[in-house]
Parts: structure tokens; C-alpha cells; sequence
């Protein structure tokens, strides 16, 4: 099937500086936080705000000691003033565009004039417009209520900034017939008129369209409205779970657009899972092909496999004879983590919902075989060598306790890091040492050979390929670890500068691999495993100019650079039976 999406599907600048003020705040620690009303129309983000302790107080509802946001739809001034009169600290999230509008009443109804709002009047927003009106405030909708107005001299005319363009016109000639002073201000957001204008020419691209958003979302039911008035099947959900797949792989080409309070990884997973409706369809044989290698790929047996790859690879770069011990220590070592990480990231499934399900319908099989390949990696290490055995404990250890508070309280005031987690950039870190210790120190410390500047470089060329894959990952999981509390490379960094880095970093990556090989520290193996390198830059740069997205390919071809190290040192071993 192919999916279209809409340019400025998801968030609005308003909400999205409302949703980052939020996590700021969290960020800071400072204290008790609450937001006056739902901070944005999306059920799921209040959801997760709920989970990291965000309350949401109600008009006239008792005003507690803490910090209050005021929400993105902005409130009546006689509210704020009772927020303010409590003491209350106050940080307001009002969308800029909305405070426009207020402005405008403002200034008009000091000098008398009544205001219009074409609009919905039980929406907040409009609520809290009329706020500002000082009781000359009329909400209308329909030409019935315009022509049930009363005669007014002064007047002015705005829009809920999520209003329909098409009723605001309307509206507006019914308005200038009856009341020709009037002075119109056309209030609409200019994201909401985009999204607006692309649902209407999707409509003429596709066969059916999603519109992804809150039910509550004013913005979102209008673009329903539009789409649905064009004549296209049209299908609203707040999640890709809404979706029936069995009549979406009806379809060939189907249109995805998403209210402005609709979060990137929400709209990404009903993008990923309209992409894999046609699995729904009678089979074939390219679907059961495809069916095998997404059970490899989502099982985490090809990541497996690749760290295999890599353990086998730092061999040779040390010239230690490689053995299938080696390598499936860390295979099993790292099949086991992957699932044990998954099952606990409480961020993936915002990140990867196709991956999550799949962990649903396979959990008893993923957990008995993880736990297994575990009790291997230690067996295996222990079998080997004592010192194996400690550097597996450790990792372990260590991955156990990254989640736990563990800096003196007095460093944590001071740092606001009281958990290995909460280190900007920790987890891609720790990850790339981890398989380094796997894959390159293992083989050496196992075998009768000491330690060497071979070793150093190794253990380089495996933590600096994690570190790259890993980096990019965390690009593509940005929101949902933002609004989880995670403290990513890509969160610290942002997208860009995290890119830039990477890029930066793959050319430093070879650079070290040629030059030891140059200076004979390592085997000539490592001219050809600088093709790596290239190889890293290539996803990067396809990711960049867009050619790429988050999905199986994209996974398939980055984790593929392991399996290209292993192929590349096996046609470079000295040790091969085979050549």
C-alpha cells in the first residue's frame, strides 16, 4: 500500500511549545505541577503527563499550592486573576496565535466595540476569548445566529483559530450584509488553513484518508469535515489500534493527515501500520517471505546475529584465531538484553508500535527463549574464562542498576542527575562500551594473547559502529523519549547538531581504522572494514534527504552494516577452512 502524508501533519508551534514548557518544568523539578484544564485536545499525551505526575485542575475547582500552567487554548482574564490571587506560580502556555486574537479583542473593546466569534462556543479557546470582550462577546456559528444578533454600531469580527476557512467566509458575507462596518480579522491559524488546504488536495491524490487526532480536537473534527465533504472514504482514529486493516488493504493509496494536537510517534505509527495492511490480504509467497524476515528482524535475531558478526570481526583485527564460542556468547548476550530492554522501556511503544504488538503476540516465547540465551552467555563466559564471566556479571550489573538512584544526594541537587539514566546521552554511551567489552575484549582475554594497541582499535571499531547505529535510532525516537523523561544524545543535542555529530564521528571512524592499518597495528583487514564507514554514511545521508523512514528497511539497513563487517572478515581470515 502506499501512504501519503500530509506536510504539516501533527503538531502546531502552540502546542508543541505548550507540550515542551510542560516537560521542561518536569525537568526542573519543580514540584507539584498541574494544568489548568487539559493542556492540549490529545487523550494519549494527557495520558502520559498523568503518568509523570501532571494534574489537571478545572475551573472553580479548589487551587492547590503548586506550579500552574495555563493551557494552549489560553483562559479568561477573571480566571487568571483567581490563579494569581492564590499565589499560585504560572507559567502560560497560551499559543501565541491565540493571545493575538485576545490582544485584538482587547484593544477593540476598550474602545467599545463588540466582538463576533465565529467559532464553537463550548470550546475552550472561545471561552476564553470571550473572556476578554468585557460582556460585548456574541459566538456564532450559523446564519441563524448571525441574523439573530442585535443591532450593534461598533464591531469587530475574529475566528477561533481553528475555524474552518470555508464557515469563516460564510459567516463573514452573512455578517458584512446585515452589519457593513464591521471590521473582519481573519484569526485562523495559518497551520490550521495549511492542513485544511492539504486534506482537500490529498483528497484528489488518494483513494480513502486517516485523519489521526483527539475526538475532543476541534481542529481535527474539521479536517474529518473537509475530507469527508470531498466525497473520499474517510476514517478518523486516535490510534493505529482503531484502524480495521482488513478493509484499509482494500486500498492502494490512502492519505494520512492528523490534527495539531496529534504527536509525531502517534501519526509515524499509523503511517507503519497502514504500510502492513496488505499482510491482511489472502497470502502469497512474498507475504510469508516477508512474514520470516520481520519475525527475524522484530525477534531481535538479526541484531543477534550481528553482534556475532562483530565479535568475530574484532578477532581477526587482534589476529586471535576466532571460535564459535566467542561468537555466540554474544549472540545470546545480546539477544537476551535486547529483549529485556525492550519489555522495559516504557518508551517504545510510542517509538515502535509495530515492534511492541509484535512482543505482545510473542511474549511467552521472547521471555523463555531471552531468559535462556542468558543463562548461555553466562555458562558460555564462565566455561571460557573467569574473566569472561566477570565482564558479562558487570554489564549486567550495570545495565540493572542505569535505572536506579545511585549519585550522593548532595551531587544530584546540584547536577539534577541523580540516576546513570538521566546523563544526557548516557544510554547510547553505555551501549556502544557494552558491545566493545562483548565483542572485542572477550575473544582476547579468552584466548592466550594479552592485551595490545590491536585490542584498543577493536574495541574502537565496535563501540564507534554501535554508537553511530544507536544515534540514529534515538533521532527516530525522539518524541516519545522526550515526553517519557529520557535523556537521549538526540534530546540533548537535537536533530540536526545529533546528525552532524554522527556524520562527524563516521569520518573520524575511518580515519582510525586506516591509519592503524597503516601503522600496522592492526591487520590490512582494517582498509576493508573502512568500507563500514561508508557504508554508515550512506543510511545517514539517505536518512537526512528523506529517502529513508522509520520502518523495517530502514532497520534492516543499518543493522546490516554488522552482518557487511562479518562478511568482509571472512574473506579476509587467515584462519578460514573454507578459502
Amino acid at each position: 500500500m502506499k501512504v501519503i502524508l500530509a506536510r504539516t501533519a501533527g503538531f502546531c508551534m502552540g502546542v508543541k511549545r505548550a507540550l515542551e514548557l510542560v516537560l521542561k518544568a518536569i525537568n526542573q523539578n519543580q514540584g507539584r505541577i498541574y494544568t489548568y484544564g487539559p493542556l492540549i485536545h490529545n487523550p494519549q499525551v494527557l495520558e502520559l503527563l498523568r503518568e509523570r505526575g501532571i494534574a489537571i485542575l478545572k475551573p472553580g475547582e479548589m487551587i492547590p499550592d503548586g506550579l500552574v500552567v495555563i493551557r494552549a487554548h489560553g483562559i479568561p482574564p477573571q480566571e487568571r486573576q483567581e490563579l494569581e490571587g492564590a499565589g499560585n506560580r504560572i507559567i502560560d502556555a497560551t499559543c501565541p496565535r491565540v493571545s493575538r486574537v485576545q490582544a485584538i479583542i482587547r484593544r477593540w473593546a476598550r474602545q467599545g466595540s463588540a466582538t463576533l466569534i465565529v467559532g464553537d462556543a463550548d470550546h475552550p479557546e472561545v471561552r476564553g476569548l470571550l473572556g476578554h470582550t468585557q460582556g460585548r462577546g456574541y459566538v456564532i456559528s450559523t446564519p441563524e445566529e448571525v441574523a439573530a444578533l442585535p443591532e450593534l454600531q461598533e464591531l469587530i469580527v475574529v475566528a477561533q483559530t481553528t475555524q474552518s476557512g470555508s464557515q469563516f467566509e460564510a459567516r463573514v458575507k452573512e455578517i458584512k450584509t446585515r452589519f457593513p462596518q464591521a471590521r473582519i480579522f481573519n484569526t485562523i491559524c495559518d497551520a490550521t488553513a495549511s492542513r485544511q488546504g492539504e486534506v482537500q488536495e490529498l483528497a484528489t491524490q488518494v483513494e480513502a484518508l486517516v485523519v489521526v487526532g483527539g475526538r475532543n480536537s476541534g481542529n481535527t473534527q474539521r479536517l474529518v469535515e473537509i475530507s469527508r465533504d470531498s466525497g473520499i472514504p474517510t476514517y478518523h482514529v486516535e490510534t493505529e489500534q482503531e484502524l480495521d486493516l482488513g478493509e484499509m488493504s482494500r486500498y492502494q493509496t490512502v492519505g494520512v493527515t492528523a490534527g495539531a494536537s496529534t504527536p509525531h510517534w502517534l501519526i509515524s505509527n499509523v503511517v507503519s501500520t497502514l504500510k502492513h495492511a496488505w499482510l491482511f490480504r489472502p497470502g502469497s509467497l512474498i507475504n510469508y517471505l516477508y512474514r520470516a524476515w520481520r519475525f527475524i528482524l522484530k525477534s531481535n535475531l538479526y541484531v543477534a546475529l550481528g553482534a556475532g558478526s562483530l565479535s568475530y570481526t574484532s578477532s581477526l583485527l587482534q589476529e586471535v584465531e576466532p571460535m564459535w564460542s566467542y561468537f555466540f556468547i554474544a549472540f545470546f548476550y545480546v539477544y537476551a538484553m535486547h529483549l529485556l530492554n525492550h519489555f522495559t522501556d516504557e518508551a517504545s511503544k510510542f517509538n515502535d508500535p509495530v515492534q511492541s504488538m509484535f512482543y505482545g503476540r510473542h511474549r511467552f516465547f521472547l521471555l523463555s527463549t531471552g531468559a535462556i540465551s542468558a543463562l548461555l552467555a553466562l555458562g558460555l563466559s564462565l566455561y571460557l574464562d573467569p574473566v569472561a564471566f566477570v565482564f558479562i556479571l558487570f554489564m549486567s550489573a550495570l545495565g540493572l542498576i542505569y535505572n536506579f538512584k545511585i549519585i550522593p544526594e548532595r551531587l544530584a541537587a546540584v547536577t539534577r542527575i541523580a540516576r546513570l539514566k538521566e546523563i544526557p546521552g548516557s544510554k547510547t554511551m553505555f551501549t556502544a562500551v557494552a558491545w566493545g567489552v562483548l565483542a572485542a575484549l572477550i575473544p582476547v582475554v579468552c584466548s592466550d594473547q594479552d592485551l595490545s594497541w590491536a585490542t584498543a582499535i577493536a574495541f574502537f571499531f565496535v563501540a564507534g559502529m554501535i554508537f553511530i547505529r544507536s544515534g540514529l535510532f534515538e533521532i527516530l525516537a525522539i518524541e516519545g523519549d522526550r515526553v517519557v523523561g529520557k535523556e537521549t544524545l538526540a534530546i540533548a543535542l537535537g536533530k540536526e547538531r545529533t546528525l552532524n555529530f554522527l556524520f562527524l564521528g563516521t569520518l573520524v571512524f575511518m580515519a582510525v581504522l586506516l591509519l592503524a592499518a597503516w601503522a600496522q597495528l592492526i591487520p590490512s583487514l582494517g582498509y576493508a572494514l573502512a568500507l563500514c564507514g561508508l557504508y554508515s554514511l550512506g543510511y545517514l545521508f539517505l536518512y537526512r534527504q528523506g529517502w529513508l523512514e522509520s520502518g523495517l528497511f530502514l532497520e534492516t539497513l543499518v543493522e546490516g552494516n554488522m552482518i557487511l563487517a562479518g562478511m568482509v572478515a571472512f574473506l579476509w581470515d587467515p584462519f578460514n577452512r573454507f578459502l
